[in-house]
C-alpha cells in the first residue's frame, strides 16, 4: 500500500516538464522508481543506481546538520538528492538549465508527503 502512494507522488512529480527521472531510494539499493522516464542518457541512469549506496556515506554524515540537498552537477543534468532520513533519499534528475525556483518548492512538497506516507503505520 505505501510503495504504491508513494510510486503515485514520484510519477506526480515526474509530470513536472523539467523533471526527467525521480526515485525514493533506500540505504542498500532499494528503492520504488516509476516505470516512465524522461531522461535519454540510459548509461548515466543505470550509473545513478549504481552509485545511490555510496551517497548515503556522506547523507549519515551530514543528516544531524541538517542536510537539505546534495547537488551533483554535470554537463546537461542536476542530480539533486534529498534526503528524507539517513535510510532514504529522494533521488531527482533534472536539465541544468532548469527552473530551479520552481522545482524546489515541487521537490520539498513531494519530499513532505513521502515522510508522511512513510510515517503511517501498516494498515
Amino acid at each position: 500500500m505505501k510503495r504504491d502512494e508513494v510510486l503515485k507522488e514520484l510519477d506526480d512529480l515526474l509530470r513536472l516538464d523539467d523533471v526527467l527521472a525521480c526515485m525514493l531510494v533506500k540505504k542498500g539499493l532499494e528503492g520504488i522508481v516509476p516505470k516512465t522516464s524522461k531522461i535519454k542518457n540510459i548509461d548515466l541512469w543505470k550509473l545513478i543506481h549504481e552509485t545511490t549506496s555510496d551517497l548515503f556515506g556522506v547523507v549519515e554524515k551530514f543528516f544531524d546538520y541538517k542536510l537539505e540537498r546534495l547537488n551533483l552537477e554535470l554537463n546537461e543534468y542536476i542530480i539533486i538528492v534529498a534526503p528524507l532520513s539517513k535510510a532514504f533519499a529522494l533521488i531527482v534528475v533534472i536539465p541544468s538549465l532548469a527552473n530551479m525556483g520552481l522545482l524546489d518548492v515541487e521537490i520539498e512538497n513531494t519530499k513532505r508527503k513521502i515522510q508522511r506516507i512513510l510515517a503511517k503505520k501498516d494498515e
